[in-house]
């Protein structure tokens, strides 16, 4: 209203004053008119115009903030599926130690308890090579029998103690108790086996050239025992084959078959080293 009485207050003024004013003045009033209302034209489009900028960078900034919580969200469900994972890894570790820490404590046990039987073996050894003559009977004169010391296990439980042993993988053990086997009771019905075992012995504690000796005597000495003479030669010819000694393996298993055709040992000689 104000802008519009500027416009028309002039006009008035010179219709006023007598209708004085030139066609002159009335142009410059119009146009002075469109100058103003251009004028406001171009503040309220600039108002707009910035109104819209404005609207721009808030869309533009929650945009944004959007995304920052999606990714917060993501990490979030990571550091979740992290702490998960690790959690049930410790566990899993704390699991394992504890089971560590039962095998370390089985095996101090189980060599605790091997030091206990070789010295009872050495104990036994030393009693049986004493025999002393205070408490042994007298033999009768012409009597050469070997005869064990008072108190001495007798033949089968030496024999069934080393065995045990043997099979726990304590192959000292083990061949000690044979050989006080051997020296106490060398007449022992088992005597082969028991000198089969000590070249098992020998052979678990990674000593294959002793093995393959005593394996030899066992021949040598049972050459009649129709169960650990065989599985000597057998157990011969796989030491040599192990070692690439293939010619003279295949010489002992050809009189492995030979001398014992009809043992399992000759079987398996043929099957397995023998092949045409």
């Amino acid at each position: 209203m104000t802008i519009r009485w500027s416009i028309a207050a002039p006009l008035v003024l010179i219709a006023a004053s007598g209708c004085l004013a030139t066609k002159s003045d009335i142009a410059l009033l119009q146009a002075e008119a469109r100058t103003t209302r251009s004028q406001i034209a171009r503040s309220d489009t600039a108002a707009m115009r910035a109104d819209a900028d404005r609207r721009a960078q808030v869309d533009r900034l929650l945009a944004v903030i959007e995304r920052t919580n999606d990714s917060l969200r993501v990490l979030a469900t990571r550091l979740a599926a992290f702490q998960a994972t690790t959690s049930g890894a410790l566990s899993s570790m704390g699991d394992q130690l504890v089971t560590l820490q039962a095998l370390a404590g089985q095996s101090a046990a189980n060599l605790a308890e091997q030091k206990r039987a070789v010295e009872a073996l050495r104990e036994q050894g030393i009693a049986a090579m004493s025999s002393p003559a205070v408490t042994a009977a007298s033999p009768a004169p012409g009597d050469t029998t070997r005869r064990p010391p008072p108190g001495t296990p007798g033949p089968a439980t030496l024999y069934n103690t080393a065995y045990e042993q043997l099979q726990k993988g304590s192959f000292q053990t083990a061949r000690t108790g044979f050989e006080l086997l051997l020296n106490t009771y060398p007449t022992y019905e088992g005597a082969s086996s028991a000198l089969l075992h000590i070249g098992d012995a020998y052979k678990g504690a990674g000593n294959p050239a002793a093995a393959d000796s005593v394996y030899q005597l066992v021949v040598t000495r049972y050459p009649k025992a129709m169960s650990d003479a065989p599985a000597a030669l057998y157990r011969r010819g796989q030491i040599l084959w192990t070692a690439d000694k293939k010619t003279e393996a295949r010489a002992i298993f050809n009189r492995l078959v030979a001398d014992y055709p009809r043992s399992d040992e000759a079987d398996l000689a043929r099957l397995n080293y023998l092949k045409p």
